[in-house]
């Protein structure tokens, strides 16, 4: 009997599997023999036969199939209590009560510790560490299910938060699913149709500037490259959490639409003949203002890397060269220093000389940190 069987070998599956590396018994199952192959290789467990009993099923699938293939399993008889990993709560959480053969022992469950690469190849034994995982139980649930499941998300390294399935759902709308589709938009304008920018369209405009681009572009358009098949079923079944909250982004656009359409008519027109609008335009920069404090606001409330606030933590910029070992000596610098980086920043395009790396570190140190990268001859980004 294993500790731990996962069904399915993606990011997630694969990813619990090297979490519990050398701690607990894991067998593997996945369709694809292709896909299964790579996660034995990368050590994530060893291959389940199809009948040996495990205390604890996993399954990581995608959500449309999650409930038929937990049912299945649960009439093999194979598991003592079953979690799933999908995106979407309520709509598997209904399957798994009409299909189940024992409700009773299922806990869903979601981490939200996702990457926009997919499959065991991009699986990382850390995925989930200070990552909060949802532990999200029905109404047929047993205490003794719960407590198994949030016993499996600290040994992955997660924080278990227990919410109902339908909390689960409308906080991921905002705070996952809405930035993917807010990341899609964005870099969709880099294709949209039209070839220059005297026909309305923006990807001849794109193709002409992409050296300008700086580390904005990749940072809000990173969750883009995400798997548009498994996204477009995500979408689809959290749609009814998810359309109100993309109607009020699209709200927050129009309005700063309104906006600058107002302050462009003030910029004067082609000829450069001035076409005041009176206070209409100081109003107008009210609302870009108002607009953008908003999201200074909303930003300061966003956990940064392992849980903390991000007013607890700051960055600090330093000028590297790109060359073998600069990183390294980096890190040695704030090693020696006695400070903790509690995560890395990267602003680099390739073929360039230098980039600049943001060392994210407690406010508390960053003082000491900058007096011992200037005295190793760092050049540090200035405020």
């Amino acid at each position: 009997m294993s500790d731990v069987l996962v069904l399915g070998c993606g990011l997630i599956g694969t990813s619990v599997g090297l979490a519990l590396r050398g701690v607990q018994d894991v067998t593997l199952h996945d369709s694809s023999p292709e896909v299964l192959a790579t996660a034995l290789a990368r050590g994530a467990g060893r291959a389940w036969d199809g009948a040996e009993p495990a205390a604890m099923v996993v399954v990581a699938v995608p959500p449309s199939v999650t409930a038929g293939v937990l049912a299945e399993v649960q009439r093999l008889g194979v598991g003592q209590t079953y979690t799933h990993v999908a995106s979407v709560q309520s709509h598997v959480q209904a399957e798994v009560e009409a299909l189940s053969c024992n409700a009773s022992a299922v806990v869903g469950s979601h981490p939200l510790a996702g990457r926009e690469t997919s499959g065991p190849s991009a699986a990382r034994a850390d995925l989930f560490a200070g990552r909060p995982w949802a532990v999200c139980p029905s109404g047929s649930s047993t205490p003794a299910a719960v407590t198994a499941v949030r016993a499996l998300v600290e040994a992955c390294g997660g924080v278990p938060v227990e919410v109902t399935a339908a909390e689960h759902d409308g906080a991921v709308a905002l705070l996952s699913h809405l930035p993917q589709v807010a990341a899609s938009a964005l870099a969709g304008l880099l294709v949209a149709s039209g070839t220059s920018d005297t026909d309305g369209g923006h990807a001849g405009i794109a193709a002409r500037t992409a050296g300008l681009s700086g580390p904005g572009l990749a940072d809000t358009t990173r969750l883009a490259a995400s798997d548009a098949a498994l996204w477009t079923e995500i979408l689809r079944l959290n749609a009814p959490q998810l359309a109100p909250v993309v109607q009020a982004l699209a709200a927050e656009l129009l309005d700063l639409h309104a906006a600058l359409e107002v302050l462009a008519a003030d910029a004067g027109d082609a000829a450069g003949t001035a076409r005041r609008v009176g206070g209409d335009a100081a109003q107008a920069v009210g609302a870009v203002e108002a607009f953008l404090r908003r999201g200074n606001a909303g930003r300061a409330l966003v956990p940064v890397k392992r849980g903390g606030l991000s007013d607890a933590f700051a960055p600090v910029g330093v000028v590297v060269d790109d060359a073998p070992g600069r990183l390294a000596s980096l890190f040695a610098t704030a090693g020696a220093a006695q400070v903790n980086v509690e995560d890395v920043r990267v602003e680099h395009l390739p073929g360039r000389p230098t980039g600049v790396i943001e060392l994210l570190v407690g406010t508390d140190a960053i003082a000491r940190l900058r007096t011992a990268l200037a005295a190793d001859g760092w050049r540090l980004v200035e405020d």
